[in-house]
């Protein structure tokens, strides 16, 4: 599991620690042979650093049958912290945007509802989803291909939905104002880009 430390949060032991952690805290809990496949890395090193964080106290696992179920220790002292950093570092927004810069049309991108609350730090349940808006006039056709592309990423449905942005500026309809009024997250989006 030797791997740099990651650019984006280099506080982690390697890239491989900080992937594993973000795999933990952000999705639904998962046994060390699917985390193993997911991320890339071998069983071994898997386990000793799933050792050394359990050790640690950042972590639970519970055995199911053969399987070590992992899931993040929410009575942790650095749970909500490390939740929040983890989240920046390595959650959709990070991959979302990247994702979205190969699609012409695209004026701004953001993520909004329950993920852009956690982001920002407000309570409340892992979302079950992960909420898009983008302003400008993409073809419909590649925002349904990122759509499909980035649900599978994630491991969660991802929904997408694309504002003119005229209308986004009148911001009339109650869902806008209701999006306007919540917390929203930018997303780099660089038009043109590819991945």
């Amino acid at each position: 599991m030797r791997t740099s430390s990651p650019l984006l949060l280099p506080i982690f032991r390697s890239e491989g620690q900080g992937r594993l952690l973000a795999r933990v805290y952000l999705d639904r809990p998962a046994t060390l042979a699917q985390l193993a496949r997911e991320l890339g890395l071998d069983d071994g090193g898997l386990s000793r650093e799933a050792n050394r964080l359990e050790q640690a106290g950042l972590i639970r696992s519970e055995r199911v049958g053969r399987s070590r179920l992992l899931r993040p220790n929410e009575d942790s002292p650095y749970y909500q912290e490390l939740y929040g950093l983890l989240l920046r570092a390595f959650g959709p927004a990070t991959v979302i945007g990247p994702e979205l810069g190969s699609i012409e049309g695209i004026e701004s991108a953001h993520v909004y509802g329950s993920w852009a609350a956690r982001y920002v730090g407000e309570p409340g349940d892992d979302p079950a989803d992960v909420d898009v808006l983008l302003i400008g006039r993409p073809s419909q056709l590649a925002v349904t291909r990122a759509e499909r592309s980035l649900s599978d990423r994630l491991g969660r449905q991802v929904n997408v939905i694309v504002v003119a942005p005229e209308e986004w500026e009148a911001g009339a309809s109650g869902f806008l104002q209701h999006v306007k009024a919540g917390p929203l997250v930018p997303l780099a989006v660089t038009e043109g880009d590819a991945r």
